[in-house]
């Protein structure tokens, strides 16, 4: 009886041996990282800068805000939160990126699919405003890295 215990025990440590590594080797995803594919949206500026602008929206780790992904050199970084939104009409985010010292937005009307540049404050004006897009329409779509 004493040794079918002392079994019991050895497989119980060695299955609570092997759930913990299982817990502590897998990998944390953050709220600042996205996994694909997923569902987004892609944009090009037919007109002034002849870019492709990518973008996908997901949630923190909270889960209490939207933010927001753009596929920069190849990899999508986060550039910032949702601001505004309203069901089937519109959605605002801003981008930290794509200017350091201005306050710059994207705003995307759902129902015409057209994505607009918006500064919200110009900062100092050290950075040129000429890399701002013209209006571009957007198509929904599966995105893959």
């Amino acid at each position: 009886m004493k040794k079918s215990k002392l079994k019991f025990f050895n497989i119980m440590f060695y299955i609570l041996l092997m759930f913990f590594n299982l817990i502590t080797n897998n990998k944390n995803v953050s709220a600042n990282e996205v996994s694909l594919p997923n569902f987004g949206f892609i944009c090009k500026d037919l007109k002034k800068t002849k870019s492709k602008f990518e973008f996908i929206f997901s949630r923190n780790a909270n889960d209490t805000e939207d933010i927001v992904f753009r596929r920069i050199d190849g990899k999508f970084q986060y550039i910032g939160s949702v601001l505004a939104t309203k069901s089937g009409s519109y959605v605002l985010w801003e981008d930290k990126i794509f200017f350091r010292t201005t306050d710059f937005a994207w705003i995307l009307d759902k129902v015409t699919s057209i994505l607009t540049p918006l500064i919200l404050s110009v900062g100092n004006k050290l950075e040129s405003l000429d890399k701002i897009p013209e209006k571009m329409t957007c198509n929904s779509r599966s995105i893959y890295h």
